[in-house]
């Protein structure tokens, strides 16, 4: 949920539908402009308006408004960025008329958004001057220079007018924002289309609470609103949202951690290495992308206390042979895999290295294992083969929450909101599994492999894997956005 105090972020969010925001300024500063067009028209020459206001009154909106106001008169307003001189004027007006009709003569506004407290010099006047002058596009040029000092404004107002003549409209032009009355419908629609809502009680903030005479500006009014929006925001999101933890687990043949010792912190059970991570995946682009990230790799493993386990067969198999789809079920007894029930499933995730990191009975380095299952291997070798793409790893994802429900029943660790391929709610993550476990929010991702893939050749896959992980996790969670 957002709320744009501004013009120009609320054209992100709204865009065209700006328009439906728009109200027309009190009759005053609508006389100015209805004059400025007709001389424009009538001398035959541009004309240029320093906009005197303080800051929040709706200067921007009124000059990027015009022709919702007059659209008789004015063409869509355009900005201008570049230095003021008469070549660099002359082409942002002839970039506004490209897409227009060849006998369009309605004038252009341009505005000169970019230097308050900045006045035009004499070189710069000058230059205006004869770019208004010019018999193509400039004598049908309204030039907008906002300023929200009014000592700035008057005094560029005198020396333009001391080379150019005086101007058919008072210097500067006294911008009013919209009349106090419609602030708050103002607002109200500001809330609605932001956030695509009719009901603002989904909100939090109802602008009528907000007596418009108490803010010196309809800017002030609205960034008043918006920040009790943040903050009411902010407040929800604190009331709902629980600390996250990342585990991301292996299922492969391989029965030892192999590799993944050398990714992980040597004295915190599987704690991700970011530094061995990125001395892994120099090549990649995801390593290249968190090299230009270093510090948030740090920050967002600590903050996830993000750590990375394997599955060997011994306890995959009798997870999937318990809660596995049908089909593979049916496959796994045809190999002679046996049914041992939940408390077999659970010996097996006790002695791994992941149902010791559940169960909080850690150890500084990873179990080394014994010799590969007579039954399990060959049996996940087979499913290997099969391949666990195309949405099979889905299911089987939803397989393993079940183990590790049954296994955390079993050793009576209390544990709730068990929850496969699908959304947390508080914030836009769908990790393969979620659960909740004291105070904190356990996402669980898993990558299904065929063969001994926790070996030393495959090192950069896992690590650009995790990698990859991080940096959604890192976007989802608002800390970068590109």
């Amino acid at each position: 949920m957002v709320f744009p105090a501004r013009y120009e972020s609320l054209i992100e969010y709204v865009g065209p539908e700006v328009a439906r925001l728009v109200v027309a300024p009190p009759k005053e500063t609508s006389e100015t402009f209805e004059t400025a067009a007709q001389s424009i028209h009538a001398r035959g020459e541009g004309l240029f308006v320093p906009l005197y206001a303080i800051s929040g009154t709706g200067k921007t909106t009124l000059a990027n408004s015009l022709r919702a106001f007059f659209p008789g008169s004015f063409t869509p307003t355009v900005s201008h960025l570049r230095e003021v001189t008469f070549d660099a004027l002359r082409e942002t007006a002839l970039e506004a008329t490209r897409s227009s009709a060849a006998n369009e003569n309605k004038i252009i506004p341009i505005n000169v958004d970019h230097r308050e407290s900045d006045p035009a010099s004499s070189t710069e006047l000058a230059a205006i001057k004869r770019f208004l002058r010019e018999p193509t596009v400039g004598r049908r040029t309204l030039i907008l220079w906002p300023e929200t000092t009014e000592a700035v404004a008057v005094d560029m107002s005198r020396n333009y007018e001391a080379i150019a003549g005086r101007s058919p409209i008072g210097l500067p032009a006294n911008v009013e924002g919209p009349l106090r009355e419609t602030w708050a419908s103002i607002a109200t629609h500001t809330l609605q289309l932001s956030n695509d809502v009719e009901s603002l009680e989904l909100m939090g903030v109802d602008p009528k609470d907000y007596d418009p005479a108490e803010f010196r500006s309809i800017g002030e009014y609205l960034r008043q609103i918006s920040d009790d929006f943040t903050q009411q925001r902010l407040k929800l999101l604190r009331a709902t949202r629980k600390p996250l933890r990342l585990a991301v687990v292996i299922v492969s043949s391989s029965e030892n951690a192999g590799v993944l010792m050398h990714l992980t912190n040597s004295s915190k059970f599987g704690l991700l290495d970011s530094n061995a991570l990125l001395d892994a995946t120099k090549s990649s682009v995801v390593g290249r992308w968190w090299r230009d990230h270093r510090g948030l790799l740090t920050q967002m493993i600590v903050q996830l206390d993000a750590r990375v386990f394997g599955m060997p067969p011994a306890v995959s198999i009798p997870i999937l042979r318990r809660f596995g789809p049908a089909d593979v079920q049916s496959d796994l007894e045809s190999l002679g895999v046996r049914d041992h029930g939940t408390t077999s499933i659970s010996k097996a995730l006790r002695r791994s290295d992941f149902g010791k990191y559940l169960n909080g009975t850690v150890t500084p380095t990873y179990e080394t294992r014994g010799t590969p299952s007579a039954v399990s291997s060959p049996a996940f070798q087979l499913l290997g083969e099969r391949g666990f793409t195309a949405g099979k790893d889905k299911e089987l994802n939803k397989a393993v929450l079940e183990g590790i429900k049954a296994f955390l029943a079993e050793d009576e660790i209390a544990a709730s909101d068990f929850v496969a391929e699908n959304g947390l709610g508080f914030v836009p993550l769908i990790p393969d599994n979620s659960f909740t476990m004291g105070d904190d929010c356990v996402c669980v991702e898993y990558t299904w492999r065929k063969g001994e893939f926790l070996a030393n050749g495959k090192r950069g896959d896992i690590a650009a894997y995790i990698l990859q992980k991080l940096q959604n996790y890192a976007r989802e969670l608002g800390y970068a956005t590109e």
